[in-house]
């Protein structure tokens, strides 16, 4: 299989570049779905690219169709 159903934090930080505290924040806001199996914390692939398109576009002050 090539592409995993679920990473764990450590996986999400090193594939996004985000941090651990900012993804243990998201979790707790209720912006990331995060599971748990045997006391370890798992991002569904599918709750990653929703969290990862829900964020923000960086507003560089070009029209996007320019």
């Amino acid at each position: 299989m090539n592409n995993p159903l679920a990473y764990s934090i450590a996986d999400v930080c090193k594939m996004t570049g985000i941090g651990r505290t900012s993804l243990y924040t998201a979790i707790k806001e209720g912006r990331l779905r995060a599971v748990k199996h045997f006391g370890r914390t798992l991002i569904l692939a599918s709750d990653l690219q929703a969290f990862l398109h829900s964020l923000p576009a960086l507003n560089t002050g070009v029209p996007r169709d320019a």
